[in-house]
């Protein structure tokens, strides 16, 4: 689990940091230590670095105390506060050690050390609580799904064609309306009217069969209705032109 390798990893920076507070404190005695300055300034859990700083005697014995100390077993809460006991036994409860209680750094020693205990098991960095949500799984099946540009253009694909060739089919039926009556306008208009008429009233209404079944085909497209008002206006117009025709022969 996560939380219990979390929660090691914190016992074990709480155990280097009280043997390091309690050693820190001990330098501060004067009866013990010839320099009351001196602080341990090793990286948490570099314990070489550590023992290489006590290689100086800072205080007198302190590698015997030392090595103690960190032998102990201080996994969770009990023990650290088992390892807290032992090393306040050793510095305070020993014959002779109880003066140390007056020295001026004691109370905020004990309330360093009472921290740490705590702190080990009971709280995370936020760092890490950050990493264990983005491990959580998504809370809801949308933020997994995963949508790919070929899927979209898939399916979207044959519609958009389709409408697209619906539309140019239109644009031609009318361009091809348009030549159909600008033959017979200038081309033929005083060879056989009656025939052209005749050949451009069967063009027309095929023309006319033609937009009723694109009409049908373009039921559910969005450009239907501009589409079919276009050629509806178109035919109008070749219908009108025909009639003109017609009268001008009859005219004739």
């Amino acid at each position: 689990m996560v939380w219990s390798t979390l929660a090691q990893g914190q016992a074990d920076r709480a155990k280097f940091e009280i043997i390091r507070e309690t050693i820190n404190f001990l330098a501060t005695d004067k009866a013990v230590s010839p320099d009351t300055t001196f602080r341990i300034s090793c990286e948490t859990l570099d314990y070489d670095c550590f023992k290489q700083q006590l290689s100086s005697n800072p205080v007198n014995g302190i590698e015997r105390w030392y090595n103690a100390w960190r032998s102990m077993k201080a996994t969770d809460e009990a023990g650290l506060a088992a390892l807290r006991k032992q090393v306040f036994a050793d510095i305070f409860e020993r014959p002779g050690k109880g003066y140390r209680k007056q020295l001026a750094g004691y109370k905020a020693y004990v309330a360093r050390t009472e921290d740490l205990i705590h702190l080990s098991v009971d709280e995370a960095p936020m760092e890490q609580i950050a990493i264990d949500s983005a491990e959580e799984p998504p809370q809801h099946p949308a933020q997994s799904a995963i949508i790919y540009p070929e899927q979209t253009n898939e399916e979207n694909k044959n519609p958009e064609k389709e409408d697209t060739l619906i539309a140019y089919l239109a644009i031609t039926l009318a361009i091809i309306a348009l030549v159909v009556v600008a033959l017979p306008l200038f081309k033929k208009k005083e060879q056989e009217p009656a025939a052209d008429f005749y050949g451009l009233q069967e063009r027309l209404d095929e023309l006319a069969l033609r937009m009723k079944r694109l009409e049908q085909k373009m039921a559910d497209s969005p450009i239907r209705d501009e589409a079919i008002t276009s050629l509806t206006e178109i035919m109008e117009s070749v219908e009108k032109r025909v009639v003109e025709l017609e009268n001008n022969s009859n005219a004739g």
